[in-house]
């Protein structure tokens, strides 16, 4: 007859505990390997090619004038984004689109890009920007916290020469990618407006794109 020899009670207690700890440190593991963006999650994993804007936006481009010492705010480059409720401060870069007429990315998770065919803020009319949402071996980028955003709350827009100009978030909207009203996201407006667009919904890990944008615009206060 087989006999079944039982662990001491200490020795159990011991499996179980060391058992307990190497789950525990697996787990954390796998979690950090997703903040990094290492391993797939519901955030994805944005890179180089990740559309953070629209393609095809020909039809909605207007070149922005260059600003004059007789017609704008300050004719000094852009620097920086604040917006407070996103834990948003971050170095605008300048950008255009492509051959193909889609948006150009930002080149990392930090910068904020903006668009060169929008107005300048303070301009009189729409100034678009775009930046990440994650990014791959970085996680959260950017405008990770923009879908928080409220109407009311604050974003400020800062020249190289320590100009300042005030907005305020008027609407914050999902859109899909691939149906979204662009002349209207991105097209001129009659009042100084900015607009902000940045990816939301599913990550395709082939594509390495978003099928939805966040798309906040504020208006100047």
């Amino acid at each position: 007859m087989l006999r079944v020899r039982r662990l001491p009670k200490r020795s159990l207690s011991w499996l179980l505990l060391t058992a307990g700890t190497l789950f525990l440190l697996a787990a954390l593991s796998l979690f950090s390997l997703v903040a990094a963006g290492l391993v797939g999650s519901s955030a994805g994993s944005s890179g180089p090619e990740t559309v953070t804007g629209f393609g095809s936006v020909l039809s909605a481009r207007t070149p922005a004038t260059p600003p004059t010492s007789a017609t704008a705010l300050t004719t000094a480059p852009l620097a920086r984004v604040v917006i407070p409720a996103a834990k948003v401060d971050a170095p605008i870069v300048t950008k255009g689109v492509d051959s193909q007429s889609v948006m150009q990315a930002p080149d990392n998770a930090t910068d904020v890009v903006w668009y060169d065919f929008s107005s300048r803020p303070g301009g009189g009319s729409n100034a678009v920007f775009s930046g990440h949402v994650d990014y791959v071996k970085v996680g959260p980028a950017v405008f990770w916290n923009m879908r928080d955003l409220q109407p009311g709350d604050n974003v400020e827009i800062r020249y190289a020469d320590g100009t300042s100009i005030a907005y305020a978030v008027s609407a914050v909207n999902t859109f899909d990618a691939a149906t979204a009203p662009i002349d209207q996201i991105v097209g001129s407006t009659p009042n100084d407006v900015l607009t902000f667009i940045t990816c939301a919904g599913t990550f395709n890990p082939v594509t390495h794109q978003y099928d939805k944008r966040l798309v906040v615009r504020a208006r100047k206060v």
